[in-house]
């Protein structure tokens, strides 16, 4: 069987895959099934990588942003489904941001229609979709928002797991009150809350690790236990089922 996860940015396909190959033993390979090929624009931060276990493939697609799914699924993704069944199970991580559940599931059904055109966060659903030559065809599906419990996005729950440690705990807690400290002087770099957060995270980064504060980021994510995180398993709980 073939999987499919779309997520927003390379940082989160780089977690995905870091946490799905040790949770889950999926393991990078050069090729997908040979019915299917997918290109990318690394410069517009799209990325695809195929994962594989057993018989089973995996592929773990950046879009290039929250407003890119729509596009990307159309562009490359839809006629792969819809006309050739090439995944059987596909899901959707995606920031939740200041966004409400209700509207974020509205939005993906929009975006995927007529494949999806059911989905609930958290809950894998079977969808029911006419594939080209008329006969019904079913995919699984699965909508992720993180955090699932508040809002916030991405960096948001790896502060949670970060701060699972009482040690590191009080890192997180000082350095965003830094990065507050520090806002009305640097707008011009973190004027926005998502740049707040992103420089929250970066600062505990750069205190935890001062020797690797020039590594790229996905050195940083993958020098990071994330699979003993009870936090990260609690989110994950659904999506390592794929």
């Amino acid at each position: 069987m073939n999987k499919l996860i779309l997520c927003e940015g390379k940082t989160d396909a780089i977690l995905l895959s870091y946490y799905l190959g040790r949770v889950q033993q999926w393991i990078p390979c050069k090729r997908g099934p040979k019915n299917y090929r997918i290109s990318v624009d690394e410069k517009a931060g799209e990325s695809a990588y195929w994962y594989q276990q057993g018989s089973d493939y995996l592929l773990i697609c950046a879009v290039g942003g929250k407003n890119k799914f729509g596009s990307f699924f159309e562009e490359k993704i839809r006629a792969a489904i819809k006309d050739a069944q090439v995944f059987s199970k596909m899901a959707l991580v995606t920031d939740r941001d200041d966004r409400q559940e209700e509207a974020i599931e509205r939005e993906v059904c929009q975006c995927f229609a007529p494949v999806v055109t059911q989905a609930e966060q958290n809950v894998w659903t079977e969808n029911r979709y006419e594939d080209g030559y008329g006969q019904q065809q079913s995919l699984s599906f699965l909508l992720l928002v993180i955090p699932t419990d508040q809002q916030g996005a991405l960096e948001t729950l790896l502060l949670n797991a970060i701060s699972e440690d009482p040690y590191d705990r009080e890192i997180v807690r000082r350095s965003a009150a830094f990065v507050d400290e520090m806002e009305p002087y640097a707008k011009k770099y973190i004027g926005h809350a998502r740049l707040k957060l992103k420089a929250r995270l970066g600062v505990t980064w750069a205190i935890q690790s001062p020797g690797k504060e020039f590594d790229f980021i996905d050195e940083q994510i993958r020098s990071v236990p994330w699979e003993n995180s009870d936090t990260l398993s609690r989110c994950f709980s659904n999506l390592v089922l794929i």
